[in-house]
């Protein structure tokens, strides 16, 4: 069993949940409605902003009520009226009421300018969506005639590719091949963990929201962690106020400086008191600024509690409940770990808060 069943065996019973984002023009629009128009993700409930955005016409077959359609391919669309949190919850219980068809996954379109942040954090987090679905992957489409200038300009653009899973250069036919190799040069130094991949109109677009592989790039410089989903290595853009010229100058400079990962190796077994008390100092001492944190540690109170491994994940300062995986990822390693990704964190804040725990 690999990796990714691993993550699904900790996730069993719940619904798997695609996140795509990407900036405006980005093509977001365009994926979407290849999943629509295609059979394989029958079953699947897709989130947009708006019906208007996406080409339902000649795809509909009826109505489910006044939010949601059920279309030929099998899919459900449904436009999303508030927030995410309360969209999935209503879709949720009126699938159980049965005035919504039954449905396996869902896929959710995320406004040009969202930030993923928050919504990851829900995901993980909130008690009344974590008993129904999981993140399964934040996709994140880049324009590839205009992402290097986006990325230069947006903040948004770059923290959604900080966030990614999986990153797709869309409209590879826009842009030359000089462009598209400076274009795979930056996003691969601000997510060197995200697995890349291109889409052009009227591709399929299954392949790109399969399991994702254990691991994401074979060059990874942590092997520890490289079957783990996500950014080891985001970037935001520079702060507000930099010219334009200063920006395209520095944006390798000052934005690496300011975001950094580390990774703790964590030996021993942790009893449940002391990560309570651990995370509870990295949430009050970091705060936002702890912006993900993820990694596989050994949590209980006795040898055959901490005989398999827990999954641990947080979200600017926020920890999710930790989620047992039945057996270990590989049965060579059993290496345990904490990958931090934070904003203006330096590793001797870590250590210090650290010093705490008995076990380093």
């Amino acid at each position: 069993m690999n990796a990714s069943d691993q993550i699904t065996t900790a996730n069993a019973g719940r619904v798997p949940l695609d996140l795509v984002t990407g900036f405006l023009g980005s093509g977001k629009t365009t994926l979407i409605n290849a999943v629509l128009r295609d059979p394989a993700f029958a079953g699947t409930l897709v989130i947009v902003n708006e019906f208007g955005e996406v080409g339902l016409d000649h795809l509909l077959v009826s109505s489910a009520d006044d939010q949601v359609v059920l279309l030929d391919s099998g899919c459900l669309c449904c436009a999303s009226s508030g927030s995410l949190r309360d969209t999935l919850i209503d879709v949720f219980a009126r699938r159980s009421g049965g005035s919504v068809p039954a449905f396996d996954r869902i896929i959710v379109e995320t406004s040009g300018l969202a930030n993923p942040a928050p919504l990851v954090a829900s995901l993980l987090g909130d008690s009344a969506l974590a008993p129904r679905c999981s993140l399964a992957q934040v996709l994140t489409l880049v324009d590839a005639g205009n992402g290097l200038q986006t990325l230069d300009r947006y903040d948004e653009a770059c923290r959604q590719v900080a966030f990614a899973d999986r990153l797709l250069i869309s409209k590879p036919d826009t842009a030359t091949n000089e462009s598209l190799a400076q274009l795979r040069e930056r996003l691969t130094a601000m997510n060197n963990h995200a697995l890349p991949g291109q889409w052009q109109r009227n591709d399929p677009p299954a392949p790109h929201f399969t399991a994702l592989p254990q691991g994401l790039r074979s060059g990874a410089s942590t092997p520890v962690s490289a079957w783990m989903r996500g950014p080891l290595r985001p970037q935001y853009a520079p702060d507000d106020g930099i010219t334009s010229t200063e920006r395209q100058a520095d944006h390798h400079g000052e934005a690496f400086r300011q975001i950094t990962t580390h990774v703790i190796a964590v030996p021993d077994t942790l009893d449940w008191p002391t990560y309570a008390d651990w995370t509870h100092q990295l949430t009050a001492r970091l705060g936002k600024r702890l912006l993900r944190c993820k990694g596989l540690l050994r949590i209980g109170d006795n040898p055959s509690q901490a005989d398999t491994p827990w999954i641990v994940q947080g979200v600017q300062g926020y920890f999710a409940p930790p989620e047992r995986l039945t057996e270990w990822p590989t049965a060579s390693s059993r290496q345990t770990f904490l990958v931090c990704i934070g904003e203006s964190l330096q590793r001797a804040e870590l250590d210090a808060i650290l010093e705490c725990s008995p076990i380093f």
